[in-house]
């Protein structure tokens, strides 16, 4: 049967389970279809909308920490924050979008797509045999992570708060703590996951040391100049730090079309002259809410194979393969140990 035979509820419950570029490409094939989209335009528009950019309360907030402050009064720098946290914060489980709110929505959650892309390249980059494609259930995860990181780094890694070069954070009232709180266990978890391996990203791919660059990548002594970014010293951990505070974007912009060192160099230098001076402070606010609630997002290793980082709480659920292969290498080294059990699928 012809799709354009189809009555007007069955086209409208069609329109739920398609993404949001294939409900406004379904909309263009014929009057008909037209009309149904017009009849229950905003709920058809969310539901796509959570198919292909969810979850959107955290899209939501992040639209929201890019926003310019509407008060025509004179506002100093940290009130203002403190307004944008505040309003983030009120975002309920199920915000009220509007077309204009759909529209820069959009923008972001290409981004997250092309995170969903990357991952398995990251997630498995020791242990390659095991890679696959996400599941539904993963992408929200890597969604929900991406916008979180996002939302943090728009607020407190921007360059009018970086310039003064904060402390970490150190007590409960600090706005990036009080942002960090209202994040669930899961997402707490997703987004330490996150964090791990993009410091892995900088530290293997992006910005090698020298050592990083002879360990892993076999290189000769004269390739260093033109490869790394020199001793494991103060220097270079400085350096380091002070990339974590680029956004997701930027992250995509770097792997994705920047190929040498010089492309690199001239990228930082672009972000301006306090940016190399301040280091990044999401991994403190995070190990410091970890400690406080009690959840173990302990990944200071390198994943050199799967035996020495696993998590059974995070983005990505490891395979029964995975599990045996751990388990037998842990056996060789310390005995046999207990393995965790992992999160249900459905749970995100």
């Amino acid at each position: 049967m012809s799709i354009n035979n189809l009555s007007t509820e069955l086209l409208q419950k069609i329109y739920e389970y398609t993404n949001i570029q294939d409900a406004l490409h379904l909309a263009q094939t014929s009057k008909k279809h037209y009309r149904t989209l017009l009849g229950r335009r905003m709920p058809i528009l969310e539901q796509a909308m959570h198919n292909s950019y969810g979850p959107l309360p955290e899209l939501v907030k992040l639209v929201l920490s890019k926003e310019p402050e509407k008060s025509r009064r004179p506002m100093g720098t940290e009130f203002r924050r403190t307004n944008m946290v505040e309003r983030i914060l009120e975002v309920e489980d199920k915000p009220k979008l509007t077309l204009e709110l759909m529209k820069r929505m959009v923008e972001y959650g290409k981004v997250a797509e092309k995170w969903v892309e990357l991952y398995p390249r990251l997630r498995w980059r020791f242990g390659s045999h095991h890679r696959r494609l996400l599941r539904s259930h993963e992408k929200l995860r890597v969604h929900r992570a991406v916008y979180n990181y996002w939302t943090y780094t728009n607020l407190f890694h921007d360059q009018a708060y970086t310039q003064f070069d904060p402390d970490f954070p150190s007590t409960p009232d600090d706005l990036r703590m009080r942002l960090v709180r209202t994040f669930s266990d899961n997402a707490v978890h997703d987004l330490s996951e996150l964090v791990y391996h993009i410091k892995l990203a900088v530290e293997l791919d992006l910005f090698p040391s020298n050592r990083t660059v002879q360990d892993y990548h076999g290189m000769p002594l004269r390739s260093l100049d033109k490869l790394a970014w020199g001793e494991e010293g103060p220097r270079y951990w400085r350096l380091f730090n002070s990339i974590l505070k680029l956004s997701p974007a930027c992250f995509i912009h770097l792997i994705e079309h920047t190929n040498t060192k010089s492309e690199r160099a001239e990228f930082i230098a672009a972000q301006g002259e306090h940016f190399r001076h301040t280091p990044a402070t999401l991994n403190e606010c995070l190990f410091q809410h970890a400690n406080s609630a009690h959840i173990n997002c302990d990944r200071r290793t390198l994943q050199e194979d799967v035996a020495r980082w696993t998590c059974a709480w995070g983005i990505v659920e490891r395979s029964e393969d995975e599990d045996r292969e751990i388990g037998k290498r842990r056996k060789e080294k310390s005995g046999l140990v207990h393995l965790d059990t992992p999160r249900a699928p459905e749970e995100i």
